[in-house]
């Protein structure tokens, strides 16, 4: 037996003589490839402490067949062979009769707890990696020996998915994950075999890390389309994540979304303190446009109803200055004498305040970096003063106070006044965190919510493949729709909040003026919902502007696409 694997061993460095370096080191690290299908695979393992590779002096390979192959080692190697530490790895290759190929990998370390695991693949020629659409800086072109990379879920990469493309193929790397779990995709190139060198990793969820990780199988393959890919995806959350395509929901939602002609924004308060619309002025303006447009075909969306925009999160009580509890009263009694339905803007995971967590025993409820750090929502100058204002804590709905006080305070609205439904902000934000799961959070958020409330509608504002299903209607920053506009296979589009005003002023949002914004040009108006900000005044100084597109917006139908079919 020894013998036999001696022998593979041998073979294995004969084939592979020479290793690789890319990133942040710079030194030979000796990671041992093995070749499989003209290409040569290689693994690491992350930890708490340092990166491994199989320790070249005690590996094995075992060829299976012709199409399987199996790499293990019983030891570890770190810093190009200078450290050895107990542990194991094993690297699992195989291809189907259609030529695509499955790669599982684990680890273990004796004494570290184990991050990630990434595979290297060598022998793929890439000129650029396609994770989203390019206004989600999902098209990134692998030139000048700079590396590439994207991770999963976030606004650049919707779904554990990467198409890897030069001039004459086109290859495709897609995680066959059951659950949630960050992926990374990148390209680097190797400064000592001169090539391109792709990477692939899996993370442990930190809630449950430990001295092992598994990473689901990959799948790897070339010259498929990109809309069978992203259809086997698709099929893929559908099966395990309980979600169902749009015409898959119930009726009262889909019926109304597909007869939806304009989401208009009723901006409120700015974090300065102006005032756009009163909510008298918002029920006067919707007078005014049904008489040109059918009240039916309207969703009034309200950013910034409850007060200075994000300064109160997660108040959300009606703003005095605007009219208060009786001036909301009455603008929602209004609106549905006109047939409109009325959204409400909610914080939602982008921000709590300090003072609110702090009064309420709820400052661990920020999302936390899979090293425990909770993260700030300071990257915005509101003012213009030039300081940036931290305004408080990104939060994670996963945590089981906070989530339900947001579910107590979206009852308490809809109870009180009627509201037809609410719209959270930030649905993107995702971690790795050690306590909570963000995702599972938003999925138990809008389960009680549906269950309690099953005529109200859910909004959200970014996402990624697996919550795009759990709300009626999304807005995005540029309003990319996914890989092959899978977005639309489960929920619907409109513009983004910065949309401007007949004056060009993107109302409460913190670009100031949006007329010639990526945020808003970047979207495709055959796939998105027309969309209008409108402030007090503009009916009578824009009012042939602001009638025109009305009278256009009214015939406005949704384009299909493929991918919406079953």
């Amino acid at each position: 037996m020894r013998k036999k694997i001696h022998l593979a061993f041998t073979l294995f460095f004969i084939s592979f003589i020479g290793s690789s370096q890319f990133g942040t080191i710079g030194y030979d690290f000796k990671d041992p490839y093995v070749k499989f299908k003209d290409l040569k695979f290689a693994v690491r393992l992350s930890t708490e402490n340092n990166i491994y590779c199989p320790n070249p002096e005690n590996i094995s390979i075992n060829k299976v067949s012709d199409n399987e192959i199996i790499l293990t080692s019983k030891s570890l190697s770190a810093a190009g062979g200078q450290l050895i530490s107990d542990g194991m790895v094993e690297l699992k290759i195989s291809s189907s009769e259609n030529e695509r190929i499955s790669i599982t990998a684990k680890a273990s370390h004796v004494s570290e707890l184990n991050k990630s695991i990434l595979i290297l693949i060598k022998g793929i020629d890439v000129k650029s990696m396609i994770s989203e659409q390019p206004q989600a800086k999902g098209v990134k072109e692998f030139k000048d020996k700079k590396e590439i990379r994207v991770s999963y879920p976030s606004r650049s990469a919707t779904m554990p998915l990467v198409f890897l493309k030069n001039e004459n193929e086109e290859w495709y790397v897609l995680s066959k994950d059951k659950k949630l779990r960050k992926k990374g995709f990148a390209c680097f190139y190797d400064h000592l075999t001169n090539e391109p060198v792709v990477v692939l990793s899996h993370d442990n969820d930190m809630r449950s890390i430990s001295k092992e990780i598994s990473a689901p199988r990959w799948v790897l393959g070339k010259n498929k389309s990109r809309l069978e890919i992203v259809k086997e995806r698709c099929n893929d959350i559908e099966q395990n994540f309980d979600l169902d395509p749009f015409p898959k929901k119930p009726k009262k939602y889909t019926d109304w979304a597909n007869n939806l002609k304009l989401v208009t924004f009723f901006h409120g308060v700015h974090w300065t303190g102006h005032i756009f619309n009163t909510y008298d002025q918002i029920g006067e303006q919707l007078e005014w446009m049904t008489k040109t447009i059918d009240g039916k075909q309207i969703l009034a969306f309200l950013p910034a109803w409850d007060g200075r925009y994000y300064v109160n999160y997660p108040e959300h009580e009606p703003d005095e200055r605007m009219g208060g509890k009786v001036g909301l009263k009455n603008l929602i009694k209004k609106a549905h004498n006109l047939d409109v339905k009325v959204v409400l803007m909610f914080g939602g995971p982008n921000l709590s305040n300090f003072k609110f967590l702090d009064e309420n025993n709820m400052s661990d409820a920020g999302l936390k970096t899979p090293n425990g750090h909770s993260r700030l929502q300071n990257w915005l100058d509101w003012n213009t003063d030039l300081n940036i204002e931290t305004m408080g804590l990104i939060i994670n709905f996963g945590h089981p106070k906070y989530r339900e006080y947001m579910i107590s305070k979206t009852a308490e609205l809809f109870d009180t006044y009627d509201v037809d439904g609410v719209f959270l902000d930030g649905t993107l934000r995702w971690e790795n965190s050690p306590d909570y799961s963000p995702y599972e959070g938003l999925v138990q958020y809008t389960k009680e919510i549906r269950k309690r409330y099953p005529d109200k509608l859910i909004m959200g504002e970014d996402g990624y493949d697996l919550v795009y299903g759990l709300f009626d209607l999304f807005h995005t920053s540029g309003g990319p729709l996914g890989l092959e506009n899978y977005l639309l296979r489960y929920t619907r589009q409109f513009y983004y909040l910065a949309y401007p005003s007949e004056s060009g002023s993107a109302g409460v949002h913190e670009i100031g003026w949006s007329n010639n914004s990526v945020t808003i040009k970047n979207a495709d108006p055959d796939y998105t919902i027309p969309s209008m900000s409108i402030f007090y005044g503009d009916e009578v100084k824009y009012k042939n502007q602001i009638q025109n597109k009305l009278k256009l917006y009214k015939r406005w139908n949704l384009k299909s696409v493929p991918i919406m079919k079953n």
